[in-house]
């Protein structure tokens, strides 16, 4: 009979044998019989850990990868190992914490400054995951997963010019992986090189052709760049070969909309529908490519169908709430369209939250600032050049429209929503070198700043048109900016775009926005918003000098041709007949009016609020007698 002593030397050999083998779950039993024996055998949990951590059994791997650590604290690769588990566990805190003491056992170890990062990143502190990044990379400066993090870490952090570094510096280690590539052009899309974002997502491409993910990047890209046909042969051929690619589809069709190419467009959302799949982009896109009649019911009887399935996770649901809303409004069912409306912003504002202090401080700040005085004292800081025109309002108050008529004088070109101001806005206490928030912070706005911005700016227009002498930016939310706006360009036009307060609250109320809008959900502060914009577009009125020009939307309709004649004088640009015939141009339209202006001007929007009167008692009550002046 074989002594105690020999039956453990065997369990322990059985084990190595079994592991070397492939046989995990012998090998893990082998173990575990060894250790009943010595359960401090450092070395032996160490391995039963790793063991469970390949056969991807991370509570048992955590488990033992622990006792090992204890049974030997001084070993850092025990330490390490198991931080390293409790990261694929999700445990970042957990890891943190073990990281930080193994720093202390091996502060030369990029490994554990790498790892240590990503604890970091990953439990919410990612200014100190910077740092580890860093130090990873001090001691081991060709660590291309230490540059990728750090790009990764800067880019959650809006620290793009930094992150564009490290991409590219881990590109030139590791240039064969197209994630890369694609983060690389997101972070270029960020600072508005779109060009070179084109380029980083068509090597994204090259090097994953099969890719869905990259393929949808690449085409989006293509249309960033004014490249939209482009963009819809890709997706086309790229179909051929995976024909039932959601993702692909939705997308094709919205390109399709926005091209203007409608019946094809409805095409592809009907085909992506009846794949039965989770299609509540393509019922969204389909409801907005066209005015639907009672002849459409069986488009209304599939979506609602989908809406008895209890599964159905909220986001999709909002999108499918949202499409029947907008199907019902068309076929004047005003009260199945309000009902469906509101079921949907329901969900929205789950995930929004509108801050109306946070508003009105800002506008406060704004009037503080942009004083007749301050213009005065900072009037020598811009530019004499007038390309831009600038297309102000509130959404939904035919700012796309406008921008329209002038880009098709064949003198001018349309941006489209450039995020330029925006985007500066919020960095701007950063470049200016001052603790004060935007606005207050263009108190210190200087000379060299100025130019910079300026530069900056002229380029990104020249992107979307190098000949046309003006470039519109129709960005409704620009109205915040306009003194930051007058200061840098003091001869470019600013056109405000007015409409009935309560047309444009309802239309914004039925409209999902893809970003942004966290007030856009709720009818009151929808209203709250309105107010405020009111307020501020009131001071601009009193101080802004240099051109400045507002008409309302219902004059437009009105008397269409007298308008338009009187906005492209406003430009400085001599009459176009074409001008008349803005729904004729072939030209990307990008924002929630790509239908609506693409037909002839129809009167159907004006007072329309008034089909859906009864719900809108409380928006009369907050804005009471005053909306002539609103």
């Amino acid at each position: 009979m074989k002594s105690n002593t020999q039956d453990i030397g065997n369990w322990l050999e059985r084990a190595i044998t079994c592991h070397q083998s492939g046989d995990l779950k012998q090998a893990a039993e082998a173990y575990r019989r060894h250790l009943r024996q010595y359960p401090a055998d450092a070395a032996v949990l160490h391995t039963l850990g790793g063991l469970y951590y390949e056969a991807r059994d991370y509570r048992r791997a955590e488990e033992f990868l622990e006792k090992a650590h204890r049974a030997a604290p001084d070993n850092p690769a025990y330490l390490n190992d198991l931080a390293a588990c409790l990261l694929t566990r999700g445990e970042y805190g957990k890891a943190a914490g073990h990281l930080a003491g193994l720093m202390a056992q091996s502060p030369a170890s990029p490994q554990a400054y790498y790892n240590l990062g990503i604890a970091l990143h990953g439990s919410g502190r990612p200014a100190e995951a910077i740092n580890a990044f860093d130090n990873a990379l001090r001691l081991q400066p060709d660590y291309a997963e230490a540059w990728i993090n750090l790009g990764v870490t800067a880019q959650d952090l809006g620290y793009y010019e930094r992150a564009e570094t490290a991409y590219r510096k881990a590109i030139q280690l590791a240039p064969f992986l197209a994630q890369t590539h694609i983060r690389l052009g997101e972070v270029l899309e960020k600072q508005y090189r779109e060009k070179a974002a084109l380029e980083a997502y068509r090597k994204a491409h090259e090097l994953d052709r099969e890719n869905p993910a990259v393929i949808e990047k690449l085409a989006e890209s293509l249309h960033e760049n004014g490249r939209t046909d482009e963009g819809i042969r890709l997706l086309q051929e790229s179909l051929k070969n995976r024909p039932q690619q959601l993702a692909l589809m939705t997308l094709l069709g919205r390109l399709l909309h926005i091209a203007g190419d409608i019946a094809e467009a409805e095409e592809i959302y009907r085909q992506t529908m009846a794949l039965k799949q989770d299609t509540a982009e393509a019922c969204l896109g389909l409801s907005q490519i066209r005015r639907f009649g009672r002849e459409d019911m069986e488009i209304v009887k599939r979506l609602e169908a989908l809406l008895e399935d209890t599964t159905l996770k909220e986001p999709v649901r909002k999108n499918i709430c949202f499409a029947l809303g907008k199907i019902y409004d068309d076929c004047e069912d005003y009260d199945a369209a309000f009902r469906y409306y509101t079921d949907a912003n329901a969900l929205q504002r789950k995930r929004m939250n509108y801050d109306r202090k946070a508003q009105e401080r800002f506008v406060d700040n704004a009037v503080s600032v942009f004083s007749r005085e301050f213009f005065d004292e900072f009037s020598g800081m811009g530019t004499v050049v007038e390309r831009p025109i600038f297309i102000v309002g509130m959404p939904r108050s035919g700012t796309t429209l406008t921008e329209q008529i002038i880009a098709s004088h064949p003198e001018a070109a349309g941006g489209g929503e450039l995020l330029y101001f925006s985007s500066i806005g919020s960095g701007l206490p950063q470049i200016l070198g001052t603790e004060d928030s935007y606005p207050l912070c263009c108190r210190s706005l200087h000379k060299q700043a100025a130019d910079t911005i300026i530069e900056k700016y002229l380029e990104l227009l020249g992107r979307h048109s190098a000949a046309a002498r003006f470039v519109t930016d129709k960005l409704p939310g620009n109205y915040r900016h306009l003194g930051l706006i007058r200061i840098l360009f003091p001869r470019a036009p600013i056109i405000h775009c007015r409409r009935d307060p309560l047309d444009v609250c309802l239309s914004i109320y039925f409209q999902n926005f893809r970003k942004g809008h966290d007030y856009a959900c709720d009818l009151l502060d929808i209203g709250h918003y309105y107010l405020q914009y009111a307020r501020l577009m009131a001071h601009w009125r009193r101080v802004l000098p240099g051109p400045f020009m507002e008409y309302r939307y219902e004059d437009l309709i009105g008397d269409y041709e007298k308008v338009c004649r009187s906005l492209i004088a406003f430009c400085g640009l001599e009459w176009d007949e074409g001008c008349l015939e803005f729904h004729r141009q072939k030209r990307d339209v990008r924002t929630a009016s790509n239908w609506q202006v693409r037909q002839p001007i129809y009167t159907s929007s004006v007072r329309r609020w008034k089909n859906y009167e009864k719900y809108l008692e409380p928006l009369v009550q907050l804005f009471g007698k005053a909306t002539d002046e609103l």
